[in-house]
């Protein structure tokens, strides 16, 4: 059976029908249906805009409503689409206009993606590199190693490098040099490496030198005085809210930026730049691997399932009952 009502002509008086509309938004119909007017068309002002709508919905943690529905709708909305609108409703003026506008916004997650995949391979001062395609019997004991680019020279087009393994500098051409993403992170592991293995040599050095003039541990470093949290140390990840699948992971603590306060944590799959009270020391655990990330990746889901799988054995299990 169809719902109808029953309107008025505003002229002749007379009566008829009308057939009661589904939501605009999702398309329900159910009977009795509770219809209001689209939060970001009828109560934002000014309305919600095209680009606003496609802005928020391109940002991590975009609500799932925004890969269905679109920026406004003339016809009202049931009362759940009404409710999710809302929160893109209150992400429009705090994260857009409360900041000035779009001009005034950063670069969402996929501008980021483009960006880094569109300049992925350019080199810059200060960027990392391999060497590679050397040809000379000088040279090519060089290739694969590691080295940091400095300057380039536009008569010669060569650059100017500082190999990481002796801090010697070399011109190279451009077809000698590779950069990538990869090529970065495996720049600051063979860095900390180095600096693992020449420290104890360093130090020995300075004492059998007669060095009077030493100062404590950790004096004059760039990272926070935490016990355990230090360059190449071992640590569990907690209290990520953001994140809470990482919460228990294993991290290999790679360097510190003062700029942001974080440090770079490498997981063994991935890297993330995490706060000092996200990290838990673990001196007596192994680094970790590809291979270990991927075994508490399977750990984590299969807790996940089990939650999942019996809520009432869950609830019983936290309140420390057997069943």
């Amino acid at each position: 059976k169809q719902r109808l009502t029953i309107d008025s002509c505003p002229v002749s008086g007379s009566f008829w029908p009308l057939q009661e509309m589904p939501c605009a938004a999702c398309g329900d119909d159910k009977p009795g249906l509770e219809l209001h007017s689209d939060p970001l068309r009828w109560e934002l002002d000014p309305p919600c805009t095209e680009n606003e709508w496609f802005y928020l919905a391109e940002m991590e943690q975009a609500p799932e409503i925004m890969e269905t529905q679109k920026c406004g709708y003339m016809n009202k909305i049931c009362r759940r689409c009404y409710s999710a609108r809302l929160e893109v409703f209150g992400r429009v003026k705090s994260r857009i206009r409360n900041r000035g506008g779009l001009e005034n916004c950063g670069p969402t997650a996929r501008m980021k993606r483009e960006y880094e995949a569109a300049h992925e391979g350019d080199l810059v001062v200060n960027r990392p590199a391999r060497l590679k395609g050397l040809q000379s019997a000088a040279a090519a004991a060089l290739n694969g190693q590691f080295c940091k680019l400095q300057s380039f020279d536009i008569d010669s087009k060569r650059w100017t490098v500082e190999l990481l393994e002796n801090g010697e500098k070399k011109a190279i051409k451009e077809e000698n040099l590779e950069v990538s993403k990869a090529i970065d992170e495996d720049y600051e592991k063979a860095k900390l490496d180095k600096m693992l293995r020449e420290g104890p040599k360093k130090s020995m050095s300075a004492n059998s030198e007669g060095n009077k003039e030493q100062r404590p541990l950790g004096a004059k470093t760039a990272w926070p005085k935490v016990k355990g949290i230090h360059p190449g140390a071992v640590v569990r990840l907690q209290g990520l809210q953001g994140a809470p699948h990482l919460n228990g992971r294993k991290g290999r603590c790679l360097t510190f930026d003062p700029e942001t306060g974080r440090w770079k944590v490498d997981l063994g799959d991935e890297q993330k730049a995490l706060k000092v009270e996200n990290l838990i020391p673990a001196p007596g655990e192994k680094p970790p691997t590809k291979t270990s990330a991927e075994e508490e990746k399977k750990e984590a889901d299969a807790r996940q399932d089990k939650v999942k799988s019996n809520p009432k054995e869950a609830f019983a299990e936290s309140y420390g009952w057997d069943g």
